[in-house]
């Protein structure tokens, strides 16, 4: 079995000497002579005349596929404290409790696939403090948010938030918020 194995394996070699030769002369492919096996025979590789089609310098290629997502944009950010069913951002404001329960910062987005990354990262007067990167869950989405819930028995550091939106890894939008 193991003799079947090699034996094959160097008959594929063989044929593709054969074949990346003819490709390097255009077409014309020189005999081979004696190639050996394991088995100690010899036999003969018989020549082909076949000329091999050159390739064509102005050849069609492939497209290169555009990168998924490539036009999407961040067009607005809204701070607030409420989701709405589209995933618009209700009770705007930039101002916020120590107790507010959730923190959202909605942004309204245009061409985005599940795909496009989309990412922020914050900070606390001016140390960074977090960041996230996720994705829509539906290809063609208005609406977008990240949120920041408060667990329970905890408040906020009272200060000045500021965040970077990125879509795709480039800085889209920026947007502030307090803890009074």
């Amino acid at each position: 079995m193991q003799k079947k194995i090699i034996i094959g394996a160097v008959a594929v070699v063989i044929v593709g000497g054969v074949a990346f030769y003819a490709l390097q002369n255009q077409g014309t492919v020189a005999p081979v002579s004696k190639a050996t096996t394991t088995t100690t025979t010899t036999t003969e590789v018989p020549a082909t005349t076949a000329p091999v089609a050159p390739v064509a310098q102005n050849a069609v290629k492939a497209p290169i596929a555009k990168p998924v997502g490539v036009n999407a944009t961040i067009t607005k950010v809204t701070m607030g404290t409420v989701l709405g069913t589209n995933g618009s951002v209700g009770g705007a404001s930039t101002t916020f409790a120590p107790t507010t329960k959730v923190i959202y910062a909605g942004l309204a987005v245009k061409n985005v696939t599940m795909r496009t990354q989309l990412s922020y990262v914050r900070y606390y007067n001016g140390k960074y403090v977090d960041s996230k990167v996720s994705h829509p869950s539906k290809d063609g989405v208005p609406y977008f948010h990240f949120a920041w819930t408060l667990n329970l028995g905890q408040t906020r550091k009272i200060g000045n938030y500021a965040l970077t939106f990125y879509v795709n890894g480039k800085k889209a939008q920026t947007a502030t918020y307090a803890i009074k």
